[in-house]
């Protein structure tokens, strides 16, 4: 629990998908400490990459607009928040959960086959995030003056798509396609082409019959509308929203390819028909593909298209005008849990669904425990001037960092160490497994150690060269090499040059430990796994430091000082009190009782009601003063007053 706790609290300053990862990386890794388990803890490098990969989904969904639903004093609003506040802590935890349970249940010759379609779809991922961009970027001078970039304007983008991951969706799905053409050696090869040129014939042939018919003006008349309320007036001009200054339900580049659309899809269809008979989908693919096909049967059936029906309302979306990727976050849950039932892994997603159960009730418990926080001395309470400067001092220190960050990493965590501790008593310990393709544990490390630790403190360098208050910036943007007037580059460079070198230096070391063991690194599993563990815990404990202490305050003292303690606290737990290894004695393996599930959906609504009628006996009609305003329902909801507009920047 403290592990995802800092992990969380650290996740808060990174943020998104990346972030995310590294709390679930934590706990996943002292779980298996702990349990005391051998054969769980042999298997920590697989704790670690599924335990992070699984808690990284998450990251890629907008959820400060549901904290501040239930903040909004608006009465349908904060019924409607608490829902979705669970529902997202719900879609965070199961995947979390799923993903760590994955890694103990399944078996190393299935887990570790797994690697090789989900390498592919890392080295698409991977050339997406070197080239994809400059490629948007072309694309948009081609054909319009605006630009754009990847915050404040990137609605602009061509491939903008109600700001979901439907490109990193696709990508997965190509990938698999690849690697089970790679693995049948392309066999069958001739029959692609046959599908995917009859597809295309196809699509093409229907979109002119459409389109002669007069149909086809109609079709996209029910299927595309503007995200915002026509009727509604711009406060910035006093008049009403042009609807070509609005986004709509569907990308700009499928209007921009409008007439080659109907080849395209009949082509994808077609290619899709092929996989359907043809594909293999061993060694695991088949999970990326359950993942990513109900990733898109969700969105496209919920957001895209149900929105449609639900216009007057701010269509089917969680919280418009923000994005919608909870939607594939949502599907891929799904075909997790449909390839877990259908492949013999029935216990990890019960883990899935109980991992949710606790993680969205306390997301819920501790969004609650903030609003009773902000309660003292509140201006929106009392008028006493002197009870307000009295409680002033409190009402700055950082209650979304403490509670709604730090907080429910503690019940997250909670919510992954029940699950797995149920899990424990129904598995039969895997001990004599042979160790078949070691490479994974090496892979994972080095995926952790300098692929994860990259992508989050690279992120330090733009605080660093960023203009502080005062005017100074605490690192130059650009510097010269030492003895070398010729030779500079950027910080960004020199950070990179930097963590290159760190890189080249684990890739060595793990060549060297292969050939000939190192006496660093201890015999025991239990050793192994304390050393991995607390070399990623302070290496992010202190680029957390490094990124915050350019602007710190006192404020940050809650969230960096808070952290720091409980990272010397967990470093003491795991080096003193792991347990010894014992004996696991299965049980019965047994579903999740339904009855469970039942109570938790009962504790949702009790929760959802008790603190609504808290928090608006309280306040009553209006917000408590603190965080973003933002209204789900009636005249004065977001996406009526403050839809996303392509000439101004994103919000």
């Amino acid at each position: 629990m403290l592990s995802l706790s800092i992990g969380w609290g650290i996740r808060g300053n990174f943020g998104h998908e990346f972030g995310a990862m590294m709390p679930g990386l934590l706990c996943a890794v002292a779980i298996a400490l702990f349990s005391g388990r051998e054969d769980w803890r042999a298997r920590v490098p697989f704790f670690a990459i599924f335990g992070a990969i699984g808690w990284g989904f998450g990251g890629s969904m907008a959820y400060m607009p549901t904290i501040s639903y239930t903040q909004s004093g608006h009465l349908p609003t904060q019924i409607y928040g608490w829902l979705v506040v669970f529902a997202i802590g719900f879609l965070w935890a199961s995947l979390g959960g799923a993903g760590t349970a994955f890694a103990a249940v399944e078996t190393r010759e299935r887990l570790t086959h797994f690697f090789q379609p989900l390498c592919w779809v890392l080295v698409i991922w991977t050339l997406d995030e070197l080239f994809f961009s400059r490629l948007a970027t072309w694309y948009i001078q081609a054909h319009a003056a605006a630009g754009f970039d990847a915050t404040e304007a990137r609605q602009r983008n061509p491939f903008y798509w109600l700001d979901s991951d439907w490109i990193p969706a696709a990508e997965a799905l190509l990938a698999v396609a690849l690697f089970d053409l790679w693995r049948r050696r392309f066999s069958k090869l001739q029959w692609l082409a046959v599908y995917g040129a009859a597809g295309a014939a196809a699509g093409l042939a229907i979109q002119q019959i459409l389109s002669a018919s007069g149909l086809l003006p109609q079709l996209l008349s029910a299927l595309v509308h503007p995200q915002g309320d026509l009727t509604a007036t711009d406060p910035a001009t006093g008049a009403p929203f042009a609807p070509d200054g609005l986004i709509t339900n569907w990308p700009q580049i499928f209007f921009d390819l409008g007439p080659h659309m109907g080849w395209i899809l009949g082509l994808i269809v077609g290619l899709f028909l092929y996989f359907r008979k043809h594909g293999e989908f061993d060694c695991g693919s088949g999970l990326i593909a359950s993942m990513a096909a109900w990733g898109y049967a969700i969105f496209l059936a919920g957001p895209v298209l149900l929105s449609n029906v639900f216009k007057n309302t701010g269509g089917f979306r969680m919280v418009p005008p923000r994005g919608d990727n909870w939607a594939f976050v949502l599907g891929t849950l799904i075909g997790l849990i449909l390839y877990m039932r259908r492949h013999g892994l029935r216990t990890a997603a019960d883990v899935s669904l109980l991992s949710g159960l606790i993680g969205g009730l306390g997301f819920m418990l501790m969004q609650f425990f903030k609003i009773l926080a902000i309660m003292l001395g509140n201006p929106a309470i009392t008028q006493d001037p002197g009870t307000v400067q009295a409680w002033s001092h409190w009402r700055s220190t950082n209650w979304h960092s403490l509670f709604a960050e730090q907080g429910a990493g503690l019940f997250y965590g909670l919510a992954i160490v029940l699950p797995m501790a149920w899990l424990s008593l129904r598995t039969k310990p895997t001990q004599g497994e042979p160790r078949v393709r070691r490479w994974t544990e090496e892979f994972s490390v080095f995926f952790i150690l300098n692929g994860l630790l990259y992508v989050n403190l690279v992120k330090n360098v733009s605080d660093w060269t960023r203009v502080q208050a005062g005017g100074f910036r605490s690192v130059p943007l650009t510097m010269k090499a030492p003895l070398m007037s010729f030779w500079e580059m950027s910080a960004l460079g020199w950070f990179n040059l930097i963590f290159a070198l760190i890189t080249i230096s684990t890739l060595a070391l793990l060549v060297a430990h292969r050939r000939k063991p190192l006496a660093v690194i201890p015999n025991s599993w239990l050793g192994k796994g304390q050393m991995f563990f607390l070399a990623f815990l302070w290496a992010i404990v202190i680029g957390n430091f490094e990124k915050a202490l350019v602007s710190f305050t006192d404020r940050r003292l809650v969230t960096e000082a808070l952290i720091f303690v409980n990272a010397l606290i967990v470093t003491f737990l795991i080096l003193a009190c792991a347990p010894d290894a014992k004996a696991v004695q299965e049980t019965r393996s047994t579903p999740l009782p339904r009855r469970w599930l039942l109570t938790g959906a009962a504790a949702v609504l009790l929760f959802t009601f008790a603190f609504t009628a808290v928090t608006h006996s309280v306040y009553g009609d209006q917000r408590d003063g603190f965080g973003g305003t933002n209204i789900r329902f009636g005249p004065k909801a977001d996406w009526r007053t403050r839809p996303i507009q392509l000439t101004r920047p994103h919000r």
